[in-house]
């Protein structure tokens, strides 16, 4: 079956057919990110309905802030082993959510699993790396979900960090300590994800092997 979804940038007037969950809830800050970034991210369409977004900010290396991005959606405070470029603007991928649309949105917080599987998530972040260069950051960071934890990966919104190899992306970091066993695997997390990180560790999965990678592509 051939696909019928496009990719492109978020433009401001997308705001009203896009779920708005993980962005900014205060308009001025949105409208601020739009004019500093030109975009808060990435989206995919299935004609004119918005099948799965990559969230995106900016920060300027050294430092790693932005002030107009949602505090609990900033991933930099769990970083552990990164060391940044003393300067240059870097484009960090916060979230993925394939299969979020406005319709599913209105029964559950539940994607649309039809989504799943057709290389969206491999799409946008194609997309977002592209504009990137072309919009002359030095760098694309992400975080990176371990490969073989789907339920994990979903819940938290990253792909996993062998795809970011295969795109050209590094291991710069890990999100916590790079040999414990994460939070989220010893219970702070939906019964659903839970029930996938039991099932690994009796199957005899290193607790390492549970920790979410920081990925980069240094594009200087």
């Amino acid at each position: 079956m051939a696909e019928t979804w496009t990719v492109r940038p978020i433009e401001p007037s997308d705001t009203d057919r896009i779920v708005m969950r993980c962005w900014p809830e205060d308009a001025a800050a949105r409208r601020r990110l739009f004019a500093r970034q030109h975009t808060i991210g990435m989206a995919a369409w299935d004609g004119d309905v918005c099948v799965g977004q990559l969230h995106c900010y900016a920060v300027d290396f050294p430092a790693v802030e932005n002030v107009d991005w949602p505090m609990w959606n900033r991933w930099w405070p769990d970083v552990v082993g990164f060391r940044a470029p003393r300067a240059g603007r870097a484009w960090c991928h916060a979230c993925f959510h394939v299969g979020r649309t406005l319709a599913k949105a209105k029964v559950d917080d539940d994607p649309d699993e039809t989504y799943f599987g057709r290389g969206i998530g491999s799409a946008l972040c194609r997309a977002s790396m592209t504009w990137a260069h072309d919009a002359g950051y030095v760098a694309v960071v992400a975080p990176a979900a371990p490969p073989g934890l789907p339920s994990f990966a979903a819940w938290a919104g990253g792909m996993p960090w062998t795809t970011y190899a295969r795109l050209g992306f590094t291991q710069v970091g890990t999100l916590g300590a790079p040999d414990e066993l994460p939070a989220w695997a010893r219970g702070d997390s939906p019964p659903h994800v839970m029930d996938e990180a039991r099932g690994e560790l009796v199957a005899g999965r290193d607790p390492e092997n549970f920790v979410a990678r920081l990925m980069m592509l240094d594009m200087r």
